[in-house]
């Protein structure tokens, strides 16, 4: 048997790791893990799109160890580490292709400088230059040719630490408007890694704060589980020596704030989010799925399961290159399968409980919900209500076209497209959330119009255990003090 040596032509393999399907956000967490691995704590990204002065650049400067020629150049190859290899325990790394692929899949153009001491080494793989002459060639920069690098003095401060450095950013300035399609991708790259690296930016698990900045402007941590809203179901446990899995339930969502919201750090519904956390090292990498375990429902948005790997477990895992996508190995799923119901469970308890006190509580409801005698249920509009009431009063003579009215309304209440919207991820119902206090300040100013002026302070206060005023006791308040 012959053996021969084919190497992969280097135009075409660079240009095919481009297109390995990074966005920009990905793609920058990418640059940021090797900073993490090499044990930076502080990370400036400067980025400035193109204008007539200055061509348009993303610049990733952290204070880590940084690297000597020896190691720059391992770090520029393709492939420059196996992923078979052993590494440390906080290596955040894993195909040796990362530095390479995810810059290139954003710029023509890659330069790293790397200091250590006083030295400084640089390295630049461009494009262009690979494609004149068909073949792995990479420049290595001189002083001369460092000195014309921008933000060096960003570095050169520094006792050890590296840059990487994206120019003729073919890939991210795209479109029309390209001053704002830039801004608008690095305004999702801010809100990805507070995301993806909240743990690192908010020092969590006794380890030291890391601060990245952008533009100046640090990055703020975002919180997933709202650990000091949630409950915590269990206690943390382990499953296979070295998996730590934690369920959370999220507070119900008339308990959370605008900035609770805002702190989950996601941009669609919470439904969308819920299911499996999975972090490597500490680095989020993958949310918001079951694993085909279990379909998402609205009534188990509140659930969360937390699970912690480390990097030894990546073939298990069947971690991807961008190290954004994962599949759990079945004798993980199979060891969670009860705990997913469990925690999915209590997610629907807590929403059908709020259903059961809406019914019996002391508040006074637009809605009335009637059992039948063969035990199922309908809803009808509450006539009772003190708006309904108080109309009559206004309005003599059209108690039963109004009354005509209500029954319809009951009686035409679409429960069968309720249901299929309450479990479709695409739509969000958002009835409960759109009385705002203007609107409610229009049904006082009505509710109190032509009232005798005997009767309006105790009218007021009957309203506050009704809905929707209960809600707003701060007004109902203002409004009694000027009667």
């Amino acid at each position: 048997m012959k053996t021969k040596c084919l190497l992969p032509e280097p135009l075409a393999m660079m240009e095919s790791t481009r297109a390995i399907g990074y966005s920009t956000e990905t793609a920058v967490a990418d640059i940021l893990d090797n900073s993490l691995a090499a044990g930076a704590e502080n990370i400036d990204i400067f980025y400035m799109p193109a204008s007539n002065e200055q061509n348009a650049y993303v610049a990733i400067i952290d204070d880590g160890v940084g690297m000597n020629g020896d190691e720059i150049d391992t770090a520029m190859r393709y492939g420059g580490r196996s992923p078979l290899e052993d590494r440390e325990k906080n290596d955040l790394g894993r195909f040796g292709l990362g530095l390479k692929t995810a810059s290139l899949s954003q710029c023509d153009k890659l330069t790293v400088v790397s200091k250590q001491g006083d030295k400084l080494e640089a390295r630049c793989w461009d494009m262009e230059l690979i494609r004149e002459n068909k073949t792995w060639v990479i420049m290595v920069l001189n002083s001369r040719d460092i000195k014309k690098i921008p933000l060096l003095e960003e570095l050169k401060e520094k006792s050890s630490g590296t840059m990487v450095l994206w120019e003729n950013l073919d890939r991210m300035q795209q479109g029309e408007n390209i001053r704002n399609v830039f801004n608008s991708r690095m305004d999702v790259v801010r809100s990805h890694i507070s995301l993806v690296f909240h743990r690192f930016l908010s020092g969590s698990d006794g380890q030291k704060k890391v601060h990245i900045n952008m533009n100046g402007v640090p990055v703020e941590p975002s919180d997933p589980f709202l650990m000091k809203k949630s409950q915590q179901l269990i206690p943390p446990y382990e499953v296979s020596s070295k998996i730590r899995v934690m369920p959370i339930q999220l507070p119900h969502v008339s308990k959370m704030t605008k900035k609770d919201h805002k702190l989950l750090g996601i941009t669609e519904d919470l439904a969308k989010n819920q299911g499996f956390y999975i972090y490597r090292n500490r680095r989020l990498i993958i949310w918001g799925t079951w694993f085909r375990r279990m379909k998402k429902s609205p009534l188990s948005q509140l659930a969360r399961i937390c699970i912690d790997i480390p990097s030894d477990f990546d073939s298990e895992w069947v971690l991807d290159v961008k190290k954004s996508t994962a599949t759990p190995p079945p004798f993980i799923i199979s060891a969670l399968e009860e705990l997913i119901r469990n925690v999915a469970e209590k997610s629907k308890r807590t929403w059908t409980y709020r259903g059961r006190k809406e019914t019996s509580d002391k508040i006074q409801h637009i809605w009335n919900r009637r059992k039948t005698r063969d035990g199922g249920f309908f809803y009808e509009v509450n006539e009772e209500h003190p708006l309904v009431t108080r109309f009559l009063e206004k309005h003599p003579g059209c108690d039963h076209d109004l009354k005509q009215l209500l029954l319809l309304t009951g009686e035409m209440l679409p429960l069968n497209q309720l249901m299929l919207d309450l479990n479709n991820d695409n739509v969000e119902i958002e009835n409960e959330t759109k009385i705002t206090e203007k609107q409610v300040r229009s049904m006082l100013d009505s509710f109190v119009q032509n009232m005798p002026a005997g009767v309006v302070t105790g009218a007021l206060k009957n309203l506050k255990d009704v809905e929707p005023f209960h809600s707003y006791l701060n007004v109902l308040e203002e409004y009694i003090g000027d009667n």
